[in-house]
């Protein structure tokens, strides 16, 4: 399950983390993911900009940004044993750091989707809001499945939460796939893979029961944190997990090209016999 100890939530709100904490808050292009075996992962773009770990001695191992995204060279030593513990102190020296790794990042992921998937679950945080982004690069773990038992490998985007019940009274998780302009539409990683991989993952009662204890961990450690705004709600989430994918574009003819995906898309669902994905269509263009 994806969760962290009681400990590790109150290092975030008042103890050793507290300023780590407050640093990633504050900006709006770090997002604050729990991971499974106590530990928690900062993204920038998709890319895994910082984990943290919480030990069994009561101890924080705390990774930096990996070198292969500064040409093999480490990208500092902040967070060595010796040096940990004055730079958790220190919000200049963090914010420093941030910013030196996003801009690497950056360099190395320059796509568009990158930034905008971000930006949807920073747009989506609230239990006010109707849809929920409780998670980004969620994947089903198969380290303890027997290699001839396992299923296909595919890692979602977004996990969305409906806080509105749906006619059974019950609240909808949606594996979410983002899609932006016409050039990640096709191939292995098009709308058709992508459908049929969902299809896969989600006719297994493991993969359902696992997706639906790491939403409820995250939505509770969330909450506890800070991270999502609003009332909390109290969500009966549904047993199997429906699809929505996200379809930006950036001009007409685009628009026109993924209205046609969309309808592939719903058609190669009610093929294979699944539930028609939800379509979101965002249009790109700022209008001032």
């Amino acid at each position: 399950m994806r969760t962290i100890t009681s400990e590790h939530i109150e290092a975030y709100r008042n103890g050793c983390l507290k300023k780590l904490f407050d640093v990633i808050k504050e900006d709006p292009e770090l997002s604050f993911e729990i991971r499974k075996d106590n530990e928690v992962m900062v993204y920038y773009r998709k890319g895994k900009i910082l984990t943290i770990k919480y030990t069994n001695e009561n101890n924080f191992q705390i990774k930096p940004l990996d070198k292969q995204y500064n040409k093999g060279v480490p990208l500092t030593d902040l967070f060595d044993t010796k040096k940990k513990a004055d730079t958790l102190k220190n919000a200049s020296c963090l914010r420093k750091y941030f910013k030196q790794a996003k801009e690497l990042v950056y360099k190395h992921k320059i796509g568009v989707e990158f930034g905008f998937q971000q930006n949807i679950a920073l747009g989506n945080r609230s239990f006010n809001n109707r849809f929920l982004v409780v998670d980004m690069e969620w994947q089903f773990s198969q380290s303890g499945i027997n290699k001839t038992g396992r299923t296909v490998k595919t890692r979602i985007d977004l996990v969305i939460v409906d806080t509105q019940p749906n006619e059974f009274g019950t609240n909808d998780i949606y594996l979410t796939e983002l899609k932006v302009g016409t050039g990640a539409t096709e191939g292995k990683s098009g709308i058709v893979d992508h459908i049929k991989k969902t299809k896969i993952i989600t006719n297994k009662e493991e993969v359902c029961n696992d997706l639906k204890s790491d939403v409820k961990s995250i939505i509770d450690i969330k909450s506890r944190l800070g991270l999502i705004e609003g009332e909390k709600k109290e969500l009966k989430l549904s047993s199997k997990p429906k699809m929505m994918i996200i379809l930006a574009y950036r001009g007409e003819k685009e628009q026109k090209l993924l209205d046609k995906q969309a309808s592939i898309a719903i058609e190669e669902a009610n093929k294979n016999g699944m539930c028609e994905p939800i379509i979101k269509k965002i249009d790109l263009r700022i209008t001032l």
